[in-house]
């Protein structure tokens, strides 16, 4: 009988351990969760010239990544600049009133000036969920932007080298195998009023400098049909280059259509 009464008692004891040990699973952490949001506009440093002086203004070139039933759908922002801060805020892309254009995507600049030398907090925030965090610096025409783990956007260029003076670039438009011959002798004209560009390899704006000297235009003034581009360095103003321009266009046989920026202006 004393063996069977001390059987039950170790019976009794195991199972009360085992359901201790059921009930206090060891406890695992929790694996950090990390959010992650997928771009939907992309963004680069960029300097616009203005079209009738050539003045350079400082900013952002936005465009989104969807593409939308127009070409006229806005982007809506608010941008504040302090002596030692740069806040952009992207509220919203807004259907116009009335639908123009192809489809396409929406796009803009955001003018933030002429930031004087210096590092600058850099603060990029869309809607009120997403907000990066970083810092520019500006140092004589030369802009770095540092913006770690980027969310929301895909920022393509963030090292932007001014377009030094008396630069001039853009295409003529080749419509048609007829065009092209006239096209070709634009571009031989214009080589005989201008020189070789003197340029460091890197990113300009509305252009890309390779490291071989072959050059790229930025998507904002890109076009989308045949054409022959240019990049030159002027001797001196740019009276002699509009003058050429002017005649190809006025052309009463075969008139050139042609693009032609520059840190004059639009010639």
């Amino acid at each position: 009988m004393p063996v069977l009464v001390h059987y039950r008692r170790f019976l009794f004891f195991l199972l009360i351990v085992f359901t201790w040990a059921a009930c206090h699973t060891p406890e695992v952490d929790d694996p950090d969760i990390i959010v992650t949001f997928p771009p939907e506009f992309t963004v680069d440093l960029f300097e616009q010239r203005d079209a009738n002086t050539g003045a350079a203004v400082f900013g952002l070139w936005v465009e989104s990544m969807a593409v939308f039933d127009c070409s006229n759908y806005r982007i809506e922002t608010a941008t504040t600049v302090s002596a030692d801060a740069i806040d952009i805020q992207l509220l919203e892309v807004s259907k116009p009133d009335t639908c123009l254009g192809l489809p396409g995507r929406a796009h803009a600049f955001l003018p933030l000036g002429r930031p004087a030398n210096g590092v600058y907090r850099f603060t990029f925030t869309l809607g009120s969920a997403i907000i990066n965090e970083g810092v520019l610096t500006v140092l004589d025409g030369h802009y770095d932007l540092s913006l770690p783990n980027a969310q929301g956007i895909d920022f393509q260029n963030r090292v932007l080298e001014s377009i030094p003076e008396h630069y001039v670039w853009g295409y003529a438009f080749a419509l048609a195998e007829s065009d092209m011959p006239v096209a070709d002798q634009f571009i031989a004209g214009l080589k005989s009023l201008t020189v070789e560009p003197v340029l460091t390899p890197g990113y300009y704006g509305y252009f890309t400098v390779g490291g071989s000297g072959q050059y790229y235009f930025h998507k904002s003034i890109k076009p989308e049909i045949q054409n022959r581009p240019f990049l030159r360095r002027l001797n001196g103003g740019p009276d002699a280059v509009r003058s050429l321009l002017q005649s190809y266009r006025d052309d009463a046989i075969q008139p050139l259509e042609l693009r032609c920026f520059s840190t004059f202006g639009e010639l």
